[in-house]
């Protein structure tokens, strides 16, 4: 049974696999002389690979050792290896479900590549070698197979079946790729039991849609019934461009991902699974490993809150106390959800636990210290975006809190010691979350509030004679800009000489690193650098940030279809000092500029103080998130400032 909601489909006369006949062959095994001799893919001459066809077929079937139905999902795909990057596609990964008492399974794999040689089509069948699992967490594994004797020109073709007793977790079907896709075909058959909601994500119709009643009667037990078989079928989708500054491509790709809404019994009456989001904020408040491990911890508090010193501080100044004491106790195990993987009790021995034992125990302190917090549950970045109108819960990952103190709302996040109180992880500034309160549906805009800023000063001398440059120059980062350099690189000032030759082509010998672990201040490391100066005729051409500003454009594409989501508000300050040698004046100094436009602000400042020049320079972005419109204006704007951060001060002789 189905249950269409978000997409009007439209039925179209053009047979799909009728498509296929031409060129291509959909039967298993079978490679046609098109597809063999296939040297580039004419609607897409640069792509690495092509799929020639994706097929599906989701359906359930009776178990008579459990007594129980399970869904079982087979996929059947053919991939043309086109060019060197595209052997890539013949290595394949299929997530499954490990938890608890049943397991689901990836059998009946079977694998081959093609290859013309000599004249010849000749098969190599998959290594069972190269057949093996990978554990992600407690709960999940990845089965990886990767195919051999792969290499341009050649075709691989694989199929498998997922079975699983988890109706929830029937698989989004997902028709687009980052390659091209000639067609993609999901086949569902639905039994009178099982209801699904779907969404169609990235497209206002499909090119085939069809659903009829299949006239054979099935049994299980005692229980007869007969299958609604569905087809979703797309031709001829083009690669997903991987633009840069997105969540996730999943938020843009064109898929179907699918929701259990209705369990119906045999023996009559109904459980509703889909919910509305005022039920589910009750769902999660009554559940043992949410609501009620809140209160618990509002129980444990009354032997922690006395130990803060928390009496004669502001609202802030306690939430920004109970949020450092959790960050120093207790440690992150780097799984994510919205639940508590353990029970108080465990999570106070182990001290450590997932994002849900950490952010649900920091707002059960908060709010038994009187102080106004909600939990807020969201999706990730790399999760993709929540859609509001299809409750679903599945789509949720994470879970922080939102605090409010007076007029101000802050969104804190207990994970990460190294961030500031209230910032967070770039994993969680995804638009938005569900405020988790009794009976209601109220949104959070997650987005970053803090601006993060890198700076860099120079302090340089000139040696004419050597013709160098010679710099103290001192990096520092400031909000989320200070979190990653603290996070990679707090007590290991070895690593930031690596990081200089890597992002900066440069050489250093010794990185002096101020070691300050305090959250909310900028960190920060200097170090010394000498460059080549031009010498042109007696004139010394030099460059006062020493090639370290900004030089390439972030904004490389020609044209852009998706907003820009830039996560934070970012900018860039560097300022110099510069001493004119002696028996040299100024002959060139770079004129002053601002700019001041929609998009953002940038400002050059440069003057002569007796035998000294001072210069500075920045630019801040005004948004996180611009339009995709905005796209050339925001790369425009870039290539001048890079222009004119980049100009020299020119001296000559006296």
């Amino acid at each position: 049974m189905m249950r269409t909601a978000y997409l009007s489909l439209i039925l179209l006369t053009v047979s799909f696999l009728g498509y296929a006949q031409k060129n291509y062959s959909t039967e298993f095994g079978k490679i046609t002389q098109y597809e063999m001799d296939m040297k580039e893919y004419p609607q897409d001459p640069d792509a690495e690979a092509v799929v020639f066809y994706d097929l599906g077929d989701y359906f359930f079937q009776g178990d008579d050792n459990s007594g129980r139905f399970k869904l079982y999902m087979t996929r059947k795909t053919k991939i043309k290896i086109l060019k060197e990057a595209g052997t890539a596609y013949a290595n394949f990964e299929i997530p499954y479900y490990t938890g608890d008492q049943d397991w689901e399974s990836v059998y009946r794999i079977n694998a081959t590549t093609y290859n013309m040689e000599g004249g010849s089509l000749t098969k190599t069948s998959l290594d069972p070698k190269n057949v093996y699992d990978e554990k992600v967490n407690e709960r999940v594994r990845l089965k990886k197979i990767a195919l051999s004797n792969v290499r341009v020109g050649s075709i691989v073709e694989i199929t498998y079946t997922i079975e699983t007793p988890y109706f929830f977790n029937m698989r989004e079907w997902n028709f687009q790729r980052k390659i091209p896709v000639v067609m993609s075909n999901l086949t569902y058959k639905a039994i009178p039991y099982y209801a699904y909601t779907y969404i169609a994500k990235g497209i206002t119709k499909l090119d085939v849609f069809k659903s009829e009643s299949d006239t054979e009667e099935r049994r299980f037990g005692n229980l007869t019934y007969k299958e609604m078989v569905y087809d979703f079928g797309m031709v001829n989708l083009p690669a997903f461009k991987d633009e840069e500054y997105i969540t996730s491509p999943d938020d843009y790709m064109v898929n179907l991902n699918f929701q259990l809404s209705t369990i119906y019994y045999p023996t009559g009456g109904k459980k509703d699974i889909m919910t509305t989001w005022p039920d589910m904020c009750d769902d999660f408040l009554k559940d043992e490993d949410f609501g009620k491990y809140l209160k618990n911890v509002e129980k444990e508090a009354k032997k922690i809150l006395p130990a803060l010193n928390l009496a004669g501080k502001s609202p802030e100044e306690q939430a920004e106390t109970i949020t450092e004491y959790v960050k120093a106790k207790y440690s992150w195990d780097e799984h994510y959800g919205e639940f508590a993987r353990l029970n108080l009790s465990d999570f106070l021995k182990q001290q450590k636990g997932n994002v849900g034992n950490i952010n649900l125990f920091l707002i059960g302190l908060l709010k038994a210290a009187g102080i106004e917090v909600y939990p807020v549950i969201l999706s990730t970045r790399e999760n993709g975006a929540i859609s509001q109108g299809h409750p679903f819960q599945q789509f949720f990952n994470y879970v922080i809190a939102e605090v409010k103190t007076g007029d101000k709302i802050s969104f804190i996040d207990g994970t990460e010691p190294l961030l500031h109180y209230s910032d967070l992880p770039e994993r969680c500034i995804n638009v938005r979350g569900l405020v988790i309160k009794p009976k209601t549906e109220e949104w959070a805009i997650t987005r970053q509030k803090t601006i993060s800023i890198s700076q860099k000063k120079f302090d340089i001398t000139i040696d004419p004679i050597a013709k160098k440059a010679n710099a103290e120059i001192s990096f520092a980062g400031v909000g989320n800009e200070s979190y990653k350099l603290r996070t990679a690189y707090l007590g290991r000032p070895e690593n930031l000489i690596h990081y200089l030759k890597d992002k900066y082509k440069i050489e250093v010998s010794e990185v002096k690193q101020i070691e300050d672990k305090q959250s909310g201040k900028p960190f920060s490391f200097s170090f010394h650098y000498s460059n080549g100066i031009e010498n042109n005729d007696g004139k010394l051409f030099v460059q006062p940030f020493c090639y370290l500003n900004i030089h390439q454009n972030p904004f490389k594409q020609t044209k852009r279809t998706l907003p820009i989501d830039m996560v934070y508000i970012r900018g860039e300050f560097y300022s110099a000092n510069v001493s004119i040698p002696k028996g040299y004046k100024v002959e060139f100094l770079p004129e002053n500029n601002h700019v001041d436009n929609a998009l953002l602000t940038y400002t050059y400042n440069a003057e002569q103080r007796e035998d000294k020049i001072y210069l500075t320079a920045s630019y801040q972005l005004k948004k996180n998130i611009y339009d995709a419109e905005d796209y050339i204006g925001l790369k425009a704007s870039f290539i001048d400032l890079i222009k004119k951060f980049s100009e020299m001060i020119v001296l000559v002789k006296e």
